[in-house]
């Protein structure tokens, strides 16, 4: 095309259209159709972009003007639009997390290279500057030899509730937590071999979902390192902020601590330091920050055929980790990952 890679976008919920937004605002891409079983949402969505709006995905993956796809399904719904549109030929970006289990996680990424198709997660926080500083902190052995990851992640009560209307097909820990463990995976550089996961529920059963309260999931790595992952999401909505998190990286010799609340801290031996986090920021009505930067990257991995350092096949220790807590919850057991 010769505005660019002609994207469609799959779900116009939240996500969708932050996708349908910052692709449109892109240099290289033109958003040229959306698809959501809602009439509304997409016409809403595509209108804004002057793109074709369709009620079903099949219809898109027929336009002949989709280069690449962007699913933003709800977490348990990613499997069939991606092959889908892997085996129609198109690149694909799906949003985190890349399944909700290990089996279609892993049919997605060999269906991608029987296809030779770039499939990206979009692990967005891999590309805020300040959690690539620490990653070079960790390398360079500031911290010394790692012990420990300790990930905090809180919603309000709001989010299973009105939010979203399939939590009871998710999880705290897959909706909120995969973030952190794709930076916990990206920093640690190990295998996993145990998880051992814990949950309650009592506040959204009451209410008539079926999801947990609270996930506690405990994890070893091959080199010695463990994390502990709490993501609880019934917290009262009189609470500061919906979405609440923080990610501790514990050392022999130091400490680095990243929170949601835009700040991160070194510790070691020879100094303390601070920096400012920038996820996202507006400037004269552009997004710019994080989510723009992997899409960036996503565009350019189908312009060069490169692999994207947050490609399903290189991000897959995220799944196999989530794979291994619903497991450990079913068994009440460790399970070797």
């Amino acid at each position: 095309m010769s505005n660019g890679i002609g994207i469609g976008v799959i779900g116009a919920g939240i996500l969708g259209t932050r996708h349908v937004r910052v692709f449109s605002e892109l240099p290289g891409s033109t958003v040229v159709a959306v698809a959501d079983t809602s009439a509304t949402r997409v016409e809403k969505a595509a209108r804004a972009v002057d793109a074709r709006a369709y009620t079903n995905y099949a219809s898109l993956l027929s336009n002949p003007d989709v280069d690449a796809v962007s699913v933003a399904t709800p977490d348990h719904l990613h499997h069939d639009p991606v092959m889908a549109a892997l085996r129609a030929g198109k690149h694909v970006l799906v949003e985190k997390p890349l399944a909700t289990s290990l089996s279609e996680a892993r049919s997605m990424i060999e269906e991608a290279q029987a296809a030779n198709r770039t499939l990206q997660v979009n692990f967005s926080q891999r590309f805020v500057p300040e959690h690539a500083w620490a990653k070079r902190h960790i390398e360079a052995g500031t911290i010394g030899d790692l012990l420990a990851f300790r990930s905090v992640c809180n919603d309000t009560i709001s989010v299973p509730t009105e939010m979203i209307s399939w939590a009871a097909a998710t999880s705290p820990l897959l909706f909120m937590a995969s973030h952190h463990l794709d930076l916990i995976c990206w920093y640690a550089e190990a295998e996993v071999e145990e998880v051992y996961a814990y949950q309650v529920s009592k506040e959204l059963e009451r209410r008539g979902i079926r999801a947990p309260d609270a996930v506690e999931a405990l994890v070893r790595f091959s080199n010695g390192a463990i994390a502990n992952l709490h993501s609880a999401w019934t917290y009262p909505n009189t609470y500061p902020t919906v979405a609440d998190s923080s990610l501790e990286v514990i050392g022999t010799k130091g400490v680095v601590q990243l929170d949601l609340g835009g700040s991160g801290y070194l510790y070691s031996p020879d100094s303390a330091q601070k920096v400012k986090l920038a996820t996202a920021y507006e400037l004269e009505g552009t997004l710019y920050g994080a989510f723009r930067h992997s899409l960036e990257l996503f565009l350019h991995s189908v312009q060069t055929g490169t692999e994207p350092m947050t490609s399903a096949a290189r991000t897959l220790p995220v799944a196999i980790i989530q794979s291994a807590v619903t497991q450990s919850l079913a068994s009440r057991l460790p399970t070797t990952a």
